[in-house]
C-alpha cells in the first residue's frame, strides 16, 4: 500500500539529503514528518461546492471542468478528462520529492492539459487568435492558484503525502508541494519548454523556471539564490520573481543546483 511504501522509502523523500547526506543529516530532520500511520487515499478527495473546479464522473472516469481568472482579469475555462485507470495508476504510485517532480515533468496528462491551454483561448478573446506566450503563462499559473489550497492532513487524513499531478488535477486541490509539481509538470511540457525547479524554504516549496527561458515581460524578475531560477509561487497570487522572506534552503532541478547548509542547520528544514 502506498503509506507502508512511503516510510520504506524515506531516502527518497530526503532525496536532497541522499545527495549530501553526510553533511545534513535530512533523514534525521525528516524522520518525525514520516512516522506515518494513517490510510491511505482510495478515491478522489471531495470538491467542496469551489465555483473554479467541477468534477463529473463518466463511465470511464472524470470529465473535469476549470474555470479561474488570471492576474490580469482574464477569465478562462477549460475542459479535461481524465482516465479512471489513469487516476488509480497514479494513486498508487509512491514518491519522494525528486522522483515525483521527474513524474510531474513527464506526465502525458500535464502534457495534455498543457495543449488544451495553448489551443483553448481566454474566455472573450477569438478562438483563431494565438495567445502571447506571456499570456498563456499567466493562464497555466492562474489555473494552478485556482486550485484550492488543503493541507496533507485535510485532505488525505495523512500527514504527509505527494500527490502526482492526476491525482492533483481529479481532486482539485493540494498543497504547496502538490501544486509546485503541477505548474512545474505544466511549464515542462513542449509548450512551454521551460527549464523548471522545485525550490525549498522552510515548511514551504514554490516552482523556478529558469532566467533565459520566461517571456521578455519578466527579464528583470529577481533570480533566487545561486542566480539561474526565478520564483514562481503556486500558493499565493505574487508577481513572477517575488516569494516570501524565508531563506531558501534548496534548489532542486536537474539534480540539487543549490543548497544552503547553514540554513538548513539553523531551520531544522521541518515540513
Amino acid at each position: 500500500m502506498k503509506r507502508r511504501e512511503l516510510l520504506n522509502k524515506a531516502l527518497d523523500r530526503v532525496a536532497l539529503g541522499v545527495v549530501a547526506s553526510s553533511v545534513l543529516e535530512l533523514s534525521d530532520l525528516w524522520s518525525v514528518a514520516l512516522s506515518l500511520s494513517a490510510s491511505e487515499p482510495t478515491r478522489p478527495t471531495s470538491i467542496d461546492g469551489k465555483d473554479s473546479v467541477a468534477r463529473e464522473r463518466t463511465a470511464d472516469g472524470y470529465a473535469m471542468t476549470y474555470q479561474w481568472t488570471d492576474r490580469s482579469g482574464r477569465e478562462w475555462r477549460l475542459e479535461f478528462p481524465i482516465e479512471r485507470s489513469a487516476y488509480r495508476e497514479a494513486a498508487d504510485e509512491t514518491h519522494g520529492y525528486p522522483s515525483g517532480f521527474e513524474a510531474a515533468k513527464a506526465s502525458a496528462h500535464a502534457e495534455r492539459l498543457t495543449e488544451t491551454l495553448v489551443n483553448a483561448s481566454a474566455m472573450g478573446e477569438s478562438a483563431r487568435r494565438s495567445l502571447p506566450e506571456s499570456v498563456l503563462l499567466d493562464g497555466a499559473i492562474g489555473l494552478v492558484h485556482s486550485l484550492e489550497y488543503k493541507t496533507d492532513a485535510e485532505s488525505t487524513g495523512a500527514p504527509e503525502y505527494i500527490r502526482t499531478v492526476e491525482e492533483t488535477l481529479v481532486d482539485g486541490c493540494g498543497d504547496c508541494k502538490d501544486l509546485t509539481l503541477l505548474l512545474v509538470g505544466m511549464l515542462s511540457q513542449p509548450a512551454f519548454g521551460y527549464r523548471t525547479a522545485m525550490v525549498i524554504l522552510p515548511g514551504h516549496m514554490l516552482a523556478g523556471v529558469h532566467r533565459d527561458d520566461l517571456p521578455p515581460t519578466y527579464a528583470d524578475a529577481l533570480t533566487l539564490p545561486g542566480g539561474e531560477y526565478v520564483a514562481v509561487e503556486c500558493t499565493t497570487s505574487r508577481t513572477i520573481g517575488d516569494f516570501r522572506d524565508d531563506p531558501v534552503l534548496a534548489v532542486y532541478g536537474d539534480g540539487v543546483e543549490y543548497i544552503d547548509q547553514s540554513a538548513i542547520a539553523d531551520t531544522g528544514w521541518e515540513f
